[in-house]
């Protein structure tokens, strides 16, 4: 799971259904995404970091914590 991404979705006053949206991806895709059961496309990254106004790091927001 990318905790961090999830963390900060929701310190940005979203859920994750409202964050799919803004960053055009499906609602039950980004949950497989978000839970590291599907791998995110480079283009929905992108669109996460601009989202964030690249002030979170890829590698902070797609820290995974499952070895």
């Amino acid at each position: 799971m990318f905790r961090n991404l999830a963390v900060e979705i929701k310190r940005a006053g979203l859920s994750q259904k409202e964050f799919a949206k803004m960053v055009e991806i499906n609602e039950h895709s980004f949950s497989k995404k978000i839970n590291a059961k599907a791998e995110f496309q480079l283009c929905e990254i992108r669109r996460i970091l601009e989202f964030f106004g690249l002030k979170l790091s890829f590698d902070y927001l797609f820290e995974n914590d499952i070895v």
